[in-house]
């Protein structure tokens, strides 16, 4: 089966990019806790995905589309811009700190 014959949607970076940061918004909302871990793990797992990929593409050409590169730096940014924005919103007065 070709990828082209699955029901996925082929969505552009902006799109994605919108559709993270509305889900991280949503964590954000229901949990700050969560929201703060998510935040910080997510971005260094992307992060260290996307260093080996540009690692091994020294390596060795692979047929890795762009967009793949392009959803990993919008998956390293979203999580810490929609952070950015709600800590700015919220303070720095979270409820998991009074604890």
């Amino acid at each position: 089966m070709k990828t082209e014959d699955l029901p996925i949607p082929n969505l552009s970076i902006i799109e994605l990019f919108l559709i993270q940061v509305l889900c991280y918004a949503i964590l954000w909302v229901i949990s700050d806790y969560t929201a703060t871990l998510v935040t910080l793990i997510f971005p260094v797992i992307f992060c260290s995905l996307l260093l080996l990929a540009f690692l091994s593409e020294l390596v060795q050409k692979s047929k890795v589309p762009r967009q793949y590169y392009y959803f990993m730096i919008v998956s390293i940014i979203a999580p810490i811009l929609t952070a950015t924005i709600f800590v700015f919103i919220l303070g720095v007065d979270f409820d998991w700190k009074t604890l």
